[in-house]
């Protein structure tokens, strides 16, 4: 339920209800970078006294949008104390459950809270059929690492176009191919004529945490692979490929550390980079993140920024609101720089680290990379 409050126009009551299914002790609403972390608290809800309901009512900001789960706790549950689910154990919960009466539930991102001016997910809740090629290959790389690849090839004659076919290469290909049916997204937002005609690449990190660390913690010789491998390998098969300019790279968390070191090190290759809550944290080294956050000295992000050649690609940032000392450190990235003379602009988006949000910046930051072209009929 969402609800206006008279002192604040700038915020809603927004109240989750449960109605519980069998004895429970407690139950934990777990709302993305809202009521996790040291927030679980306030995730916790009440019971209705004299029924089997549970509710929490939380205070928050118009154009919010966040994913949210739904955690009941039985008799003896060791997850639960006195305080909320134990320290460590909110995101491994073992009953976690959706919003039965939530009306996105269904949809590709779950259980969502979506306020006021929270930015479009038109394309992907109502995703077009892609009319086209899509595919798998392995590519082996020249260093002997084997890379599963996932391929969308819209169906056209682009030989006319005075454009070309443009490209999208996105990390975590078997999350966004798979789960949230980025062909279809791509495809409505064509359709729709917010972006020109698009394939779409996608490189697989697979479940493994430490794997996907070692090759999305901005590893050089991933990078030059990307740039000077696959990139020419795919585009040499695309009808009409509009060219390097034309061609966006999109990553999330880890994905949009490597997205913005790939601007830095590889700057011709892509005429537009959109970095997604980027992994300010990481360091060559890590195999893990850390307990606590730095003590305010330059990220590893900073420094190569620092140092690096100013290249002709644009550059893109967007973070969340709520996503602690990440905001600060991309505010001070975009200020090294924008002074430095880099295409680069930051977007603080109302939400945390959201598959929701991101899918939201990435159409919309396709939209504005290619702002005033409208998709050539074919």
């Amino acid at each position: 339920m969402i609800e206006p409050l008279q002192d604040a126009p700038e915020e809603r009551l927004v109240t989750v209800v449960w109605r519980e299914d069998r004895p429970v002790e407690g139950v934990y609403l777990l709302a993305n970078r809202i009521t996790d972390k040291h927030r679980a608290r306030r995730g916790m809800m009440r019971r209705l006294d004299g029924t089997d309901v549970w509710y929490v009512s939380l205070r928050l900001p118009v154009g919010l949008r966040c994913g949210y789960r739904i955690h009941p706790f039985g008799p003896d549950d060791p997850h639960l104390t006195p305080d909320g689910p134990r320290a460590g154990s909110s995101r491994g919960l073992p009953d976690d459950r959706m919003d039965p009466l939530n009306r996105q539930a269904d949809g590709p991102f779950g259980s969502l809270i979506e306020l006021d001016g929270a930015p479009s997910l038109t394309e992907w809740l109502a995703p077009a059929s892609p009319a086209g090629r899509t595919d798998a290959f392995d590519f082996p790389a020249a260093d002997g690492t084997t890379y599963r690849v996932r391929r969308f090839v819209p169906d056209g004659d682009f030989t006319g176009s005075g454009a070309g076919l443009g490209l999208l290469v996105v990390f975590d290909a078997e999350q966004w191919f798979d789960r949230y049916g980025i062909a279809g997204a791509v495809t409505a937002a064509v359709a729709d004529g917010r972006i020109p005609p698009m394939a779409v690449i996608g490189v697989e990190a697979g479940a493994d945490p430490a794997a996907r660390m070692r090759q999305l913690g901005a590893s050089p010789p991933f990078i030059d692979m990307l740039a000077g491998e696959l990139l020419p390998t795919v585009t040499r098969e695309l009808p009409r490929w509009a060219g390097p300019r034309r061609t966006v790279l999109c990553g999330q968390s880890l994905g949009g550390l490597t997205a913005l070191a790939t601007a830095l090190r590889r700057p011709a290759a892509f005429g537009t980079v959109l970095a997604h809550s980027a992994s300010t944290w990481w360091r060559p080294g890590m195999t893990g993140r850390p307990q606590a956050a730095a003590d305010g000295s330059d990220t590893w992000l900073y420094e190569q920024a620092s140092a690096a050649q100013v290249g002709d690609v644009r550059i893109r940032v967007d973070v969340g609101s709520n996503e602690g000392t990440m905001v600060d450190d991309l505010r001070r990235l975009h200020a090294l720089m924008t002074a430095r003379g880099f295409d680069v602009s930051l977007n603080v988006y109302t939400g945390g680290h959201d598959h929701s949000c991101w899918a939201a910046a990435l159409i919309d930051g396709l939209a504005d990379t290619f702002a005033g072209e409208r998709a050539p009929a074919v």
